[in-house]
Formats: C-alpha cells, structure tokens, sequence
C-alpha cells in the first residue's frame, strides 16, 4: 500500500503538518456551561495529539455570546476561555501537530434555554421539521455586520492564545449553512437570491478574517458539497460555484464534510464521479482538500487519497484508535467496531457527558453498548 497519508504537507501560508491526518471536530459537550475547557475535552484532545495526528481541530466551538447549540460547548469569544484555549495550543505543539479551533456560529440551531432565554436567529424565520427546532427570528444587516465583527474577534482570540489557526464551519445546517441554503435564506436583499448572494456572508468572513490576521495563521473553512437534508436547499453545482468564487479569497484548506467519502451527487445519480473528485477538480490546486466520512482503515484513508483528497479527517477511528497514527503503518494493524461498552468508551478518553452527546445526538451509528 502506498502509505501516502503518513508523508507531510505545507500549506500555502507556510505552515507544514507532519501528515496527512486530521482529528475531526467532533461537537461532544465535555467542557463548561460557560464555554471554557474542561479537563476530560483537554485529556480528550490530548490522547489524540500524543497517538500521532498531524493536526487536531476542536469541537465546534461558538465564536459570540448567546449562540450555544450544545450544552457544554467550547467558547472563544471572551477573556476567560483564553486559558484553555492557550493549553490546548501548548499541549499541541509539544506533539509538533496543528492546533486548529473550528468556529462553530449555530444560528437558528441555537437553543434559548443555553443563551439566557434569547431567541435563536437566522437569515431568515423559516420553521423546519426538526425535534425541539425553535422559530428564529431574522437577522438584520446591523446584525450580520456584528456576527462577522465578531467572527474576526474570536479569530484573534485563538490567534493571540497561540494557536495555529481556526476552522470555520460552514455546513451540516449552521449559520453558513443556513445563509447559502434556499430552506432557511429567504432573503431578497444582497444576503439572499442568487448563488452569490446567498455565499456572501461565508465569503465576507473568510475575507476579513484573512485580512486581519498574520498570513502564516491557518484558515479552514468546512462545507457541504450538496445540501443533504430533506430540504436539498442546494445542489452540487451550487456548492462548487461557490467553491470557485472561494478560489480567490485565500484560505489554507477546505475540509469537505460528508456522510461518506465515496458519495456521489443526488442530483447526478447515474454519474459515477464523486463529489470528492468534482471538489478537488475545482478547487485551486494549492488549497487542499481534506476528505472525510465513515474513512475506519488505512486502505480506506488511501482510497480517499488516490481520489483526489489530499489529507483526510478522522471522526469515528479517533474515538475507536486515539493513536490511529502510530499503529495504522503496522501490518497486524486492527481497528475495534462499534458499538462499545461504557467502559471501553471511558477508557479512550471519552467522558460521561460524551457519551451523552453520542446516545443522543449521533444516534444513527450505535457507538454504545447498552445494557
């Protein structure tokens, strides 16, 4: 096997990593109500950094006040998460990885009762068919300038904790999400209508983050190819227009967010490409791609390689191998199976209330062994 993964990479700001493998962000609610780290998200991130990977992105971690989705969620918008932030960067470095923070705005996903009874907002009040979906209200255009005022903030925030850089996530039906999506952006004004109006908001925050912050400091940016949903509120070739308008705004790598890296478009069922490889095919050559989705064996992270990835995203092999890194180059490498005992789950560093964000929020893939 061409064992690809294991070679380093430098990115086009400079910054080089010491492999191609990623820890995925993985929203777990293991930290404080107030949004600073706790010890079991530190022990959590710690374990992965010390198995091997070559960089680790945190959990969603919500970038302004009043925009928690999940109880326990990461902040970094004030003074006080600045001293965990700034452990999780040192404890990273020591590991020569990248500390990457992904900045996670929930919009309309956020819940009253975690944000001091405020409503949620988004582009626009839209009412979905989700369990305990609150009615958001609507954004106004002072409002929006705020959010991306703020975005910038917390970029500096995770810049000055000495962090290598941030992620900001821009799919699975968060606020970016909700802005590029024909279900939730209803708007008529230049936030809503047209594929670019509609990727504005994601493009304007790239642009003034990358504006304001050192040009060796990281910027990922994760998207939907395609809208997933029930709604579909946009296609695959919505997704890579906007990819294409993405090319010149000067970001370190994209982070392509799917259920599976084999899977191809809805719209295009008969047509055996990948979204992947439709991705990488327009996507400037110095931006690279990082693949992700059900990727458990060293054969499947090469298979995402050969098809066009650069680098991959580990979710569900990092909780399963905390040192997938170290142990997947081994010829009697073997990876467990879900689903796990409590036991074995706290024993690779996942706490209680990780245990509680997999029984009810990713339900659909069993982690637990119950009883």
């Amino acid at each position: 096997m061409n064992e690809q993964f294991f070679q380093p990479y430098t990115f086009n700001n400079g910054a080089t990593v010491k492999n191609r493998l990623f820890m995925a962000p993985m929203t777990n609610g293991q930290s404080h109500p107030d949004g600073r780290f706790s010890e079991e998200e530190l022990n959590w991130l710690t374990m992965r950094a010390q198995g091997g990977f070559g960089a680790i992105i945190t959990a969603g971690a919500s970038p302004y006040e009043d925009d928690l989705y999940i109880e326990g969620q990461i902040g970094a918008f004030s003074d006080t998460h600045e001293d965990g932030l700034r452990r999780f960067a040192d404890m990273v470095k020591r590991q020569q990885a990248l500390s990457i923070v992904q900045l996670m705005p929930s919009g309309m996903r956020a819940k009253a009762k975690l944000n001091r009874g405020k409503q949620p907002a988004g582009p626009s009040v839209v009412q979905l068919p989700i369990p305990d979906f609150e009615r958001p209200r609507e954004l106004s255009e002072e409002q929006i300038h705020a959010i991306l005022d703020a975005l910038v903030d917390s970029a500096r925030l995770v810049h000055r904790a000495g962090a290598s850089g941030i992620e900001l996530h821009g799919a699975n039906g968060y606020l970016f999400t909700q802005f590029f999506s024909l279900t939730t952006n209803l708007r008529k004004d230049k936030w809503g209508g047209s594929v670019e109006s509609r990727a504005r908001f994601l493009l304007e925050a790239m642009r003034r983050i990358r504006a304001d912050l050192p040009s060796d400091f990281t910027i990922g940016v994760k998207i939907l190819a395609e809208d997933w949903n029930s709604g579909r509120g946009f296609d695959i070739d919505e997704g890579l227009e906007m990819l294409r308008m993405m090319n010149d705004v000067g970001f370190t790598y994209l982070n392509l967010s799917a259920m599976n890296a084999k899977e191809v478009s809805w719209k295009y069922p008969n047509q055996k490409q990948t979204n992947l490889s439709r991705v990488r095919d327009v996507l400037r050559s110095d931006i690279p791609v990082v693949a992700s989705g059900s990727l458990l064996t060293p054969q499947e992270v090469q298979d995402a390689l050969n098809d066009g990835a650069d680098m991959v995203a580990l979710g569900r092999a990092a909780i399963l191998a905390p040192d997938w890194p170290k142990r997947a180059a081994r010829p009697d490498f073997e990876i467990k199976s879900f689903p796990l005992t409590l036991e074995e789950l706290y024993a690779l560093g996942v706490s209680p209330k990780f245990v509680h964000a997999l029984r009810n929020g990713l339900s659909m893939w069993k982690f637990i062994k119950e009883n």
